[in-house]
């Protein structure tokens, strides 16, 4: 007990100096703390969505009347905001040390995670590694999903332990509506209960698999019913809030658009050899709105001959600079949603190998970033690939540990049973994008993995 509150004060402090030190960088590149905050196009218009709902109880991202309410985002990150601003103002600085709150949260919720199994020692080694990763601290800095989301998650991962070792059944019912609160933050999540709920079936129908999960209670079919049915009740609000404000039970009406501008594009670049040009094709900074970007350009007309019903001032306006950022048309957004679904599907499914292959080169890529940026420097970004493979490094070691830890410990695998089907439901949700920010939450699920091979609580007190 005694290393145990030790050692959260140890965390504490840490977490507080090194959190202090990222503002105190923000602070000297940019002269002000939320110098970083809006370097996300996606950041000023979660800052408005918070503002109209704390404000004026409205899910709309426009500045003015009308009130339109917004269908692309989706609410788990701006009820955040409205939290926040509720509470202190709005303050875009109230807002990013907010997050360097959150992001202490993070290392203890770990730390919580980590000394179920680990002992003390290694449990807070594990924390202060995560508390020491870049990229986690860079996002913080960004008005952004990332740090909520990575929040959540870990709550979802000690409710999932605490409902294993108790084996009570309405425990479930709390993870399932953290993930569907997870889904909510972002799309990207939606395979997270669908996993979870894989694994507590296959230990029903299994019982001589019992320990897979660990805890020692039998589980039932009511367990992965209830996670399910309370992450659908938690997504199903969202669901019938868009069919009430718009006529469709989908998320968001950006579902396609990502499909097809974003994750069928990286796939096309790769198939032609060209996935140097990734940073110029798919960029949507003011800068560089006047390059070609023939990729889209070809998928823009796909999208106009699929929706030929429509008038020609409204097809006009079919293009990817009215639409890869937020659909801008005045047409149906859910129905060009579903086009570019279509169209985005038709893309992956021309070469299936090529697809699945650039799939899987992605995955690693993403695990090992900016080690890929070495490998095959990018088109029009200068680029010091010394330094880069320097960032890399760490990446690449920790996945390395992650590998021999699995082989070492393949026959006990129950411990790391959430870290290791989470980061795979993460992985196939983001694959074939790559960016940086969707491994910010996979970084604790890996060391997790990793610590697998370190002294249990149960060794190091024999």
């Amino acid at each position: 007990m005694v290393h145990k509150h030790r050692n959260i004060l140890i965390l504490i402090a840490c977490g507080a100096l090194v959190h202090g030190l990222t503002l105190g960088y923000a602070y000297r590149s940019g002269g002000a703390i939320d110098a970083f905050a809006f370097q996300s196009l996606d950041g000023r218009e979660y800052l408005q969505i918070g503002v109209n709902l704390a404000q004026r109880g409205t899910f709309s991202s426009c500045d003015s009347t009308p009130w339109i309410s917004d269908t692309w985002r989706t609410p788990g990150y701006p009820l955040w905001l409205a939290a926040v601003i509720l509470v202190a103002g709005v303050s875009v600085k109230t807002l990013i040390f907010a997050q360097q709150v959150l992001g202490v949260l993070n290392v203890l919720l770990f730390y919580k995670v980590l000394e179920l199994r680990c002992a003390p020692r290694w449990a807070l080694a594990g924390a202060l590694l995560f508390l020491l990763e870049p990229y986690h601290l860079y996002y913080s800095l960004w008005l952004l999903s990332t740090t909520w989301f990575l929040t959540v998650m870990l709550l979802t991962w000690h409710m999932w332990q605490k409902a294993c070792a108790s084996g009570r059944s309405k425990m479930f019912l709390i993870v399932g509506g953290l993930c569907g609160f997870l889904i909510l933050i972002r799309p990207v999540g939606l395979l997270i209960p669908v996993a979870l709920a894989g694994g507590l079936v296959f230990r029903w129908v299994r019982p001589r698999a019992n320990r897979a999960l660990g805890g020692t209670g039998l589980v039932t079919w009511l367990m992965p019913t209830m996670l399910v049915g309370a992450s659908l009740l938690v997504t199903g609000t969202w669901l019938w809030r868009n069919y009430a404000v718009a006529g469709h039970w989908m998320l968001s009406d950006q579902q396609g658009v990502v499909l097809a501008y974003f994750k069928a594009t990286e796939v096309e670049l790769w198939r032609k050899g060209r996935s140097s040009d990734r940073y110029l094709e798919t960029s949507l900074n003011e800068s560089g709105l006047d390059r070609p970007h023939p990729t889209w350009e070809r998928i823009d007309q796909r999208l106009r001959d699929r929706l030929s019903h429509w008038s020609k001032p409204l097809r006009d306006d079919l293009t990817w600079k009215h639409l890869a950022q937020g659909t801008t048309t005045q047409g149906d957004s859910f129905e060009v949603s579903r086009a570019l679904s279509e169209i985005g599907a038709e893309l992956l499914m021309e070469d299936p190998l090529a697809t699945l292959l650039c799939c899987a080169t992605r995955c690693a890529s993403l695990l090992t970033f900016p080690l890929n940026l070495v490998v095959e420097p990018p088109t029009g970004v200068v680029l010091n690939r010394v330094k880069a493979l320097g960032k890399a490094v760490p990446y690449i070691a920790l996945l390395g540990w992650c590998l021999v830890s699995l082989v070492r410990n393949r026959h006990h695998l129950f411990w790391v049973f959430f870290p290791l089907v989470v980061t795979v439901a993460l992985l196939l949700a983001t694959t074939p994008q790559l960016d940086p920010r969707f491994r910010v939450p996979m970084v604790p699920l890996l060391l997790a993995i990793a610590l697998m091979s370190c002294p249990s609580i149960e060794e190091s007190t024999q």
